[in-house]
């Protein structure tokens, strides 16, 4: 009897142990994209270009995408899957500023304006099973919902595809961006 308790415990660590594991990598990505957002804003203030988009495999799966500009740094976006998750993205408004938003709604700052995305990037974490977000590098954390089971992550980006002129990045909340390839301008749908 006691060795099957045993057993059951160390179960459960395991468990746990490949839970927080799958979680860290969740989080990882998540603010992988969201640094990768704020690279893309940067990149249409400098009037950058797509010079590749090349797929990220693991295990022969593709799990996300690196884009390369003409003159910025290249910067991956992950795929995710259905999962809880606090869903950060930018909006343009009709001043033609792009703002971070937080499930739709605009993020704000202490005196009540809005979060410009070429300014300060949203940092992500878990601690004690519960999404925490940071707008401003990380000095103070706000408790979001109750974290993921590990079992997937939501997505910034609902889709990326390409043709031969263009990249297009569409957000998870509808938003989609055009970027040119090569020497082309950018548009904004």
């Amino acid at each position: 009897m006691l060795s099957a308790c045993h057993k059951d415990i160390w179960d459960r660590l395991n468990d746990h142990e490949e839970r927080i594991a799958k979680l860290e990598v969740i989080c990882n990505q998540l603010n992988t994209n969201i640094s990768s957002l704020q690279a893309i804003v940067n990149a249409i203030k400098e009037r950058d270009s797509v010079k590749d988009v090349v797929p990220v495999m693991d295990n022969g799966t593709v799990i996300g995408y690196t884009i390369s500009f003409t003159a910025s740094n290249p910067i991956t976006i992950y795929n995710g899957t259905d999962g809880n998750i606090p869903l950060v993205g930018i909006s343009q408004d009709t001043d033609g500023v792009w703002y971070w938003t937080q499930d739709g709604e605009w993020i704000l700052d202490p005196d009540n304006k809005k979060v410009r995305a070429d300014g300060i990037t949203p940092r992500l974490k878990i601690e004690e099973d519960f999404w925490w977000v940071s707008y401003d590098n990380g000095k103070s954390w706000s408790k979001l919902a109750r974290a993921a089971d590990g079992q997937g992550a939501g997505s910034i980006i609902q889709n990326i595809r390409q043709d031969e002129n263009y990249v297009y990045i569409v957000l998870a909340n509808g938003e989609e961006i055009k970027i040119a390839k090569g020497g082309l301008h950018w548009v904004y749908v």
